[in-house]
């Protein structure tokens, strides 16, 4: 009898951490959610609306925002030192692997959870971003940033040049010669096709989101990686860039007085221009698929639990990240709000996908996000790609100077790499 007893208890306390992850929808929860830029007004607005509130009226919020440095730099050191969390942490796509490490972040693959059958109609490659190389799904993706090449249709008009089917690189190259003008006649360029070579150093590579290794060999295969450095010192000799660091007030400036015609960038980037950087320039800019109509992306939002929280907070840490990343109604809420598209792929026969943009001059620019996305190739992430990118980067910054050949920056990368994760 005292076995049986015994045994009893044993079951009852093994089966407590799982009856503690059950959400119970009759009691109180306060879930905090740190986020970073506009997201906790757009996650407010979702959060209070209707539809949340019938289905999940126990639920209160308490955000912690900061700028997008910030708040992972927070989050990168609370969790490296073992330290709680909030229940629910906002977690852009170049800093998944930076986590990834530590290994602070819930597994949401496993049970009780079963993210990859909650998230069966999530775009493929952004689950693929968010699974590392050991089969860990470490969030959820929210919205996505399929790359597409932004431009400026009165100026693609005066130089006579088409880009809205490039077929290559080399023909983006060959109408950003046309594109880069001495508008003022004073023997200095003042017009140019791109801000920088570097503004496709890691698009072509999926936007640097994972990728960077094949069968456990970095920078395989080869010739995908010297191509990219070859573009990089094309568009450099070519003379079609302006020289000019992003996100500087010099590089914002060039882009609000249309001294710069074309930029290849994420989805979101469309938000950007239309609300701060040139909304006097609505009906001017325009978008394309990239040059060989080449799939990737930039920038996406995935939502996170720590493996700190309580099993209890993260039941209801749980209906909040399946609700946003998987309602329809959150999904294009939030779409609306900031720009931010959607990573749920029921939502792109929604007839908000076939509107026209009144920025982009009436043109269906969403029905091409929607198209990159689902076309984006997956790339599990791993702990090492924030250090390999880095080091790519170096390489691409060098190549700009023509100090050294790709051949010989890829053979100095891939040695850096390899004295890094060995």
């Amino acid at each position: 009898m005292k076995r049986a007893i015994a045994a009893f208890a044993l079951a009852i306390a093994l089966a407590l951490p799982l009856v503690a992850q059950s959400f119970d929808p009759r009691k109180k929860y306060e879930v905090t959610f740190g986020v970073y830029g506009d997201l906790e007004r757009a996650y407010r607005e979702v959060l209070s609306g209707p539809d949340f509130k019938s289905k999940y009226p126990n639920i209160t919020f308490k955000f912690q925002t900061a700028d997008m440095n910030g708040h992972h730099n927070r989050l990168a050191t609370i969790i490296a030192a073992g330290e709680a969390a909030n229940d629910i942490e906002a977690v852009e796509i170049r800093f998944i692997s930076n986590l990834v490490e530590s290994g602070g972040l819930t597994d949401l693959g496993a049970k009780p959870f079963n993210g990859r059958v909650v998230g069966k109609d999530l775009v493929k490659f952004a689950m693929s971003n968010a699974t590392t190389t050991r089969g860990k799904l470490v969030a959820m993706p929210v919205d996505i940033a399929p790359a597409v090449l932004f431009y400026r249709k009165d100026l693609a008009d005066a130089a006579k040049v088409n880009l809205d089917s490039l077929k290559s690189w080399d023909e983006y190259i060959e109408a950003g010669k046309k594109l880069t003008l001495d508008r003022d006649g004073d023997g200095k360029k003042d017009q140019f096709a791109i801000t920088h070579p570097g503004d496709v150093g890691v698009i072509p590579l999926n936007g640097g989101n994972g990728g960077w290794f094949e069968d456990g060999k970095p920078l395989e295969p080869k010739q995908k990686f010297l191509d990219v450095l070859d573009l990089v010192l094309k568009i450099r000799r070519a003379g079609i860039d302006a020289d000019l660091g992003a996100w500087t007030p010099a590089w914002t400036q060039a882009l609000k007085d249309g001294k710069v015609a074309t930029m290849p960038l994420g989805s979101w980037f469309g938000g950007a221009l239309k609300t701060w950087i040139a909304p006097e320039s609505k009906g001017k800019w325009r978008v394309a698929y990239l040059p060989g109509k080449l799939y990737a992306a930039v920038g996406g939002t995935y939502l996170a639990i720590p493996a700190k929280v309580s099993a209890a907070r993260k039941a209801a840490a749980w209906e909040v990240i399946k609700y946003l990343a998987t309602s329809p109604v959150a999904q294009l809420a939030v779409f609306r709000s900031i720009d931010a598209f959607p990573a749920l792929t029921t939502v792109y026969s929604d007839k908000v996908m076939d509107e026209g943009v009144e920025y982009f001059g009436g043109q269906k620019v969403r029905k091409i996000y929607a198209d990159v996305a689902l076309h984006i190739p997956e790339s599990p992430v791993s702990e090492y790609d924030n250090v390999v990118l880095s080091i790519w980067m170096r390489a691409v910054s060098t190549v700009v100077f023509g100090k050294k050949s790709p051949e010989v920056l890829y053979e100095e990368a891939r040695k850096k790499i390899l004295a890094t994760v060995e």
